[in-house]
């Protein structure tokens, strides 16, 4: 074969194994199976898309061994010893029965004594991963049948692995007596001893040093790859099974230090590899023989030996406690291991391409059939509890923590979710009891309700608990039946390819950074505990660390509404969420800390409850450099400073926004502009003084007519003054009163704008003119005229390409803040404010100022149905400042039709 057409081979091998495990994953079956059903559809079976050849040999070869190595990164010697009785009891049935029953089927249907041998051997295995995962979605992962089958999975894989190496040294040796078999065994469990003890104790150091010292992206996870290839050389070299050495490695790094990287660096490796061994299997796979009705009645034999040899596995539960049934349909998946066993079978020619498609066709049906009679067997064991009868609470509690947190009695269905929150809180002091695992297993939380008791153990959990907390919640299924909300995110995780550490599945970053903040800043410790309610941030930290690229709204919403904080409670989480780029967008641009944008920031927060909570939600986010994080402390220390201003009796705190309208309106000389002082946008309130506010208001009084325009005019000295304009429902207002003012010379120095929510709008100017400012701006009794003249027109305006022009949305809780700047020159202003105009832009606020001759422009818009700013709208503005609004004969269309939108939504 040549270069490109192995290349094209891989791309086809990966492309249909990754394609075929999401397809599996969507249906609910084990990827496993789909990447063999892929094998066999793009294999020389069906389609004949690719043959097995010595690259994707290699390739599986080098998945096999990280599977194993991820199955020895599950163990530890500290699990190996600790298994139980029973578990070790089922682990002996579990694997000499299959093996007696499938010699005995081989020999019956003429097979010689070494194939008969390697059939018994591959149905001795268990796939223990796939009946994890049928346990978990079940949440009978605590249940005593569940720990007894994974506990058995221990001394199955030790077993397993010891089986398949005496076999294949018979089958290469052919016939061997009684003292080869007891070298045999000798030298595998030699071999994983000796592994294990040495590689736990030099392996550990090995990769600390290389973690410490290394320097070189990729030295750390080329090192874990060539520390597991050594010990499968080594095995090899000892006449053992190259993945015994894979399994050894993992065995012995697993309760090293640098396990969790070792597993989260090898993770994208194994993504590439291990489909492909499964895939490999497929592509070997013989349909051909399946229509052999002898091959057919093998299959069906195969297949009931399978099933009875780990059926009576259950037998090995000792005492009377729990179902024996349900253990033996664990233990029936033959999944990958059985599968690895099949593969060598066929690489050391023992078996023929027929007994090879009868094997694998006996492990998918094992494979496929374990999980949904596992479903049912669980259910009908549920619905054959008997009722908990409710006991009183004992006097220490339901929960005692000594060696393990022990349960002191079984508390009714409505207690249980208090009692199991608390569990949670308490693993991280001692390991959960075998009483505990149990109750929680059996006990119905769905029946339960949240209630103020287990909220406020679910809020202490999220401030003191850890990810082992989260595990715990997880394992007894607690999450799944109590908080599916966060269930769902935890299983969305485990299926994303990207998150390639394990323990990131149940971490919640930034819980953890404000439990982490709270516990080592005393500052933020003060500002947390001044909070009336510390549970908004913690539950909107909570929101934000599971919402990923979905909504966190509306997961605030069916979070709160389960948890049953109330109404208020939850509309202030969702504001918090809401808001929560509003200071650290502040932080980040220059003008952040000035006196508009905090008393801006200042009038929505509104409470320094509102304000606290927002900082701690702001540290919580991270990514702050110092320079920020000081600025950060500084605005929101000024915010409330603005919020605890207090009146002259001290009663309560005043916002600043409610003492300058209070302020504005005892200038007031009349109820219309009164009303029209306490109507008025914040943000112009708080940017400007009493007075100002007072004078402004009077020109709505009395009340506008639709069209009109008022002028006020104010001059400060020669070619130096302020011209005001008032108007009721004028679109176009602005772009208007820029393009009188460009026509006839007049510079504008700075100039504001507010829009009130009845239409009303008030712009203010302060011009520089080149003679008498009255008489370049005209006599104020025909302005009015003159502006409403110019609104019948279409405003037009030259392009202004060297502006650059930002939007953001952060800044402003209600509008997108658009900033404009460059180079000054004559009708810049009115450009861009026809722009706004002709792109069905509404502005609400403006500031319009020229530094050492570059404008520094800034407008508070929405589109004209109050929403922010569209990606859509947003390029319009662009280019209709860089091309002339309209100039270009065709742009007029586009803007046309994104009014026309807009004005239907605003309908």
């Amino acid at each position: 074969m040549n270069v490109t057409e192995i290349l094209l081979d891989i791309v086809v091998v990966l492309l249909a194994a990754k394609l075929a495990a999401e397809i599996a994953e969507r249906i609910g079956i084990p990827a496993v199976i789909g990447e063999i059903l892929a094998g066999i559809v793009i294999g020389p079976a069906v389609f004949g898309l690719i043959d097995s050849n010595a690259v994707i040999e290699v390739l599986g070869e080098l998945g096999v061994i990280l599977l194993l190595l991820e199955v020895g990164l599950e163990l530890s010697v500290k699990e190996l010893r600790s298994v139980g009785r029973s578990s070790l009891t089922i682990a002996v049935i579990g694997v000499v029965v299959p093996v007696g029953l499938g010699i005995g089927v081989g020999l019956a249907f003429g097979e010689s004594s070494n194939t008969a041998l390697f059939l018994g051997t591959a149905l001795a295995a268990t796939s223990v991963g796939i009946t994890a995962r049928v346990f978990s979605d079940l949440g009978a992962l605590t249940r005593l049948e569940a720990r007894a089958v994974l506990g058995a999975a221990v001394a199955d894989d030790v077993l397993g692995l010891v089986l398949l190496t005496i076999v294949v040294r018979i089958v290469t040796l052919g016939s061997i007596d009684v003292v080869d078999v007891v070298q045999i065994v000798v030298v595998a469990l030699a071999f994983l001893v000796v592994a294990v003890v040495l590689g736990s104790k030099f392996g550990p150091r090995l990769f600390q040093f290389v973690d410490d010292h290394a320097v070189s992206a990729g030295t750390f996870v080329a090192l874990a790859l060539a520390f597991t290839l050594a010990f499968a050389t080594l095995a090899d070299a000892a006449k053992l099974a190259p993945i015994v050495g894979a399994f050894a490695a993992g065995v012995a790094l697993s309760g090293s230090a640098s396990a969790p990287r070792i597993r989260r660096e090898l993770a994208p490796v194994g993504h590439l590899f291990i489909p492909v061994f499964f895939l490999q299997i497929g592509i070997h796979a013989d349909l051909g023989g399946l229509g052999d009705p002898t091959v057919l009645a093998l299959i069906a034999c195969l297949v009931v030996v399978a099933s009875i040899g780990k059926l009576v596995a259950g037998l090995g539960l000792l005492g009377n406690m729990g179902d024996r049934l349900m253990v033996g349909l664990g233990m029936l998946p033959r999944g990958e291991v059985g599968l690895i066993f099949a593969s060598i079978g066929l690489a050391e020619g023992v078996l023929s391409p027929e007994l090879y498609a009868a094997l694998v066709a006996v492990v998918l049906i094992t494979t496929l059939v374990a999980p949904p009679l596992l479903r049912i067997r669980i259910r009908v064991l549920d619905r054959r509890r008997p009722a908990v009868t409710s006991v009183p609470e004992p006097v220490g509690g339901w929960l005692q923590v000594g060696e393990t947190v022990e349960l002191v009695a079984e508390p009714g269905t409505d207690e249980a979710l208090v009692v199991a929150l608390d569990a949670a809180r308490l693993v991280h002091q001692a390991p959960p009891s075998d009483r505990l695992l149990d109750w929680l297993g059996t006990v119905d939380l769905g029946a339960s309700t949240w209630d103020s008791r287990a909220t406020s153990r679910l809020l202490t959990l999220l401030r003191n608990g850890s990810e082992r907390s989260w595990r715990f919640l997880d394992v007894a299924d607690v999450l799944e039946r109590a908080l599916p909300e966060v269930a769902e995110v935890v299983r969305r995780r485990r299926r994303d390819p990207f998150v390639l550490d394990p323990a990131q599945i149940l971490r919640f970053d930034l819980v953890e950074e404000l439990q982490r903040l709270v516990a080592e800043e005393p500052v933020v410790a003060t500002v947390s505990e001044r909070l009336r309610y510390p549970e908004q941030p913690m539950l909107a930290a909570l929101v934000l660390s599971v919402t990923g690229a979905g909504d966190p709204v509306d997961l605030a919403r069916r979070l709160a509404d389960r948890l049953r904080i109330g109404f208020k409670s939850e509309a202030a989480l969702i504001e918090l969420i809401e808001d929560r780029n509003l200071m650290r967008s502040a932080v980040g641009r220059l003008d952040g800390l000035d006196e508009e944008p905090v008393l801006g920031l200042a009038a929505h927060l509104e409470t320094p409850e509102r304000a606290r909570s927002l900082y701690l939600l702001s540290l919580a986010m991270g990514g702050l450099e110092p320079a920020e994080r000081t600025r950060l402390d500084q605005l929101v220390g000024d915010v409330l400073r603005v919020l605890g201003r207090t009146d002259l009796t001290g009663r309560g705190a005043r916002s600043l926004l409610e003492e300058r309208q209070t302020a504005a309106v005892a200038l007031t000389t009349s109820r219309t502009q009164a009303e029209k002082v306490r109507r008025a946008p914040r943000v112009y309130v708080l940017n400007h003084s009493a007075e100002v506010v007072a004078r402004h208001a009077s020109m709505f009084d009395p009340p506008l007519r639709r069209g009109e325009v008022r002028v006020l005019l104010d001059e400060f000295g020669t070619g130096h003054g302020m011209l005001e304009v008032a108007s009721l429902d004028l679109s176009g207002l602005l772009a208007s009163v820029t393009a009188m003012l460009a026509n006839r010379g007049a510079e504008i120095v700075r100039a504001t704008a507010a829009t009130w929510p009845d239409g009303s709008a008030l712009e203010s100017f302060e011009l520089r003119t080149p003679g008498p400012f009255r008489a370049f701006i005209g006599d104020p009794d025909e302005l009015p005229a003159v502006i409403s003249a110019s609104l019948r027109n279409a405003p037009d305006a030259e392009p202004a390409p060297e502006l650059d022009v930002t939007f953001d949305d952060d800044a402003s809780p209600w509008h997108t803040r658009c900033e404009v700047t460059g180079p000054d020159r004559p009708g810049v202003v009115h450009t861009v404010t026809t722009a706004f105009w002709v792109s069905g832009v509404t502005v609400h606020t403006a500031e319009i100022r020229t530094v050492d001759g570059r404008v520094l422009d800034r407008f508070e818009v929405t589109r004209t149905d109050g929403a922010k700013l569209d990606a859509e709208t947003r390029q319009v503005v662009r280019e209709a400042i860089a091309s002339g609004p309209l100039r270009d004969r065709e742009t007029p269309g586009r803007f046309g039709a994104v009014r026309r939108r807009l004005r239907v939504g605003a309908r």
